[in-house]
C-alpha cells in the first residue's frame, strides 16, 4: 500500500526487528548508547562534587530530574519498548514523544552545564571543550538554533519529515543506522526546543516568560496537524507494519489510529495544558514578586523623602 502523493516504498525486514520469544524479554544493551549516557551521569555528578562555593542555588529535585532524563533514555532504547515499536506505530509514538516532549524538559531542569563542564577532565574541558564553547561559530550556530521561529520550525519539520517524506519512516524501522539518526535527531530538536521554555541555569532563554505559552504553541499547532492526520486516515501509512507480527489486538490501522490519538490527546492537548499551567504560574509569581520589589523600592524612596523633609525642617527651626 502507497500514500496518496508519496513514492511507494517497499519494507525488507532486518533480524533485529523479529521479536523471538517473549516480547519483555527484548531487551537491547547498546554500549553506543549505555557508555555515553553513563559518562553525562558520571561527569554531572561528578562535577557537583566539584563545585563546593556555589555561585547559586543548585536543589536536588535539579539532580533529581536529570538523572531521570537519563534513565528515562535508557529505557526508551534499551527496554522492551524499543523492540515492540518496531511492530506497533502506537509504541514507537510513545517511544517518540517522550523523547521529544519529555526527556528534554527533565535534562534541562537539571541545569546540567556548570556540573558537567566541572565534572569534565581538567585537561580535556581546556584543550576542547573551552575552545569550542568560545568558537564565534559554534556561538552563532547555537544562537541561530535557538532563535524562537528557527527553533519551532526545526521542531516542526523534523516530526513532519520523518511521519511523511516517502519511506523515511520505512526505511528508520528496517535500518538500525537510520533509526539510530531518527532517535537522537527527536532527542536534539527536542533539547533545542524545550530550551526556549526552561531556563537551564545559567543560561537564560531569550523569550520573555510572558510569551513563551505563545511559543510553545506555535510548535503544538503543527504537532496537531499531524496527529490529526495520522487519526483520520483510512489507510494505513507505513507497509512495515502490515507485514510484522503483532502483540497488541487490533489491525494495523486500528494501531495507527491509536498512535495518533496518543500524539494528540495524551501527548499533545494534556502535555500542553500541562505546560501552559506551569508557565502561566512561574509568569504570575515573577510578576507578582517584581512588583512586590518595586512597591518596597517606591515606599523606601518616599520613606527616605519624608526623612529627609523632616530634617530639614528641624534644621531650618521649622
Amino acid at each position: 500500500m502507497t500514500i496518496p502523493g508519496l513514492l511507494p516504498y517497499e519494507p525488507v525486514l532486518p533480524a533485529h526487528s523479529v521479536i523471538e520469544g517473549e516480547w519483555w524479554q527484548a531487551w537491547n544493551f547498546d554500549p553506543h548508547l549505555l557508555l555515553p549516557v553513563g559518562l553525562m551521569a558520571f561527569f554531572y555528578l561528578r562535577g557537583l562534587t566539584r563545585w563546593p562555593a556555589r555561585s547559586r542555588d543548585h536543589s536536588p529535585w535539579r539532580t533529581a530530574s536529570y538523572l531521570a532524563g537519563l534513565v528515562l533514555v535508557v529505557l526508551l532504547y534499551e527496554s522492551p519498548l524499543d523492540r515492540l515499536g518496531e511492530h506497533h506505530f502506537s509504541l514507537h509514538m510513545v517511544q517518540h514523544s517522550l523523547a521529544v516532549m519529555i526527556v528534554p524538559p527533565l535534562i534541562l531542569l537539571g541545569a546540567p552545564t556548570t556540573p558537567v563542564l566541572r565534572g569534565l577532565p581538567r585537561g580535556f574541558r581546556k584543550a576542547v571543550v573551552t575552545p569550542a564553547l568560545n568558537s564565534r561559530i559554534l556561538q552563532a550556530v547555537w544562537g541561530f538554533l535557538t532563535q524562537p521561529v528557527i527553533a519551532i520550525l526545526l521542531f516542526s519539520a523534523t516530526m513532519w519529515a520523518w511521519h511523511l517524506m516517502p519511506g523515511w519512516y520505512d526505511r528508520a524501522l528496517n535500518d538500525r543506522f537510520v533509526h539510530d539518526i531518527q532517535h537522537v535527531s527527536f532527542l536534539v530538536v527536542g533539547l533545542i526546543f524545550w530550551w526556549n521554555i526552561v531556563d537551564p541555569a545559567p543560561r537564560r532563554s531569550r523569550v520573555p516568560m510572558g510569551l513563551r505559552i505563545v511559543y510553545f504553541y506555535g510548535a503544538m499547532v503543527p504537532k496537531h496537524f499531524l496527529a490529526a492526520m495520522i487519526t483520520f486516515a483510512d489507510f494505513v501509512f507505513y507497509p512495515t507494519y502490515e507485514q510484522v507480527r503483532l502483540f497488541l489486538p487490533g489491525s494495523p490501522l486500528q494501531d495507527q489510529q491509536l498512535a495518533g490519538l496518543l500524539l494528540w490527546v495524551p501527548f499533545g492537548e494534556a502535555i500542553n495544558l500541562t505546560t501552559a499551567a506551569i508557565i502561566f504560574t512561574i509568569w504570575w509569581r515573577q510578576s507578582d514578586r517584581d512588583q512586590r520589589a518595586k512597591d518596597a523600592l517606591r515606599d523606601a524612596e518616599i520613606e527616605a523623602a519624608r526623612d529627609s523633609e523632616r530634617e530639614t525642617a528641624m534644621a531650618t527651626g521649622g
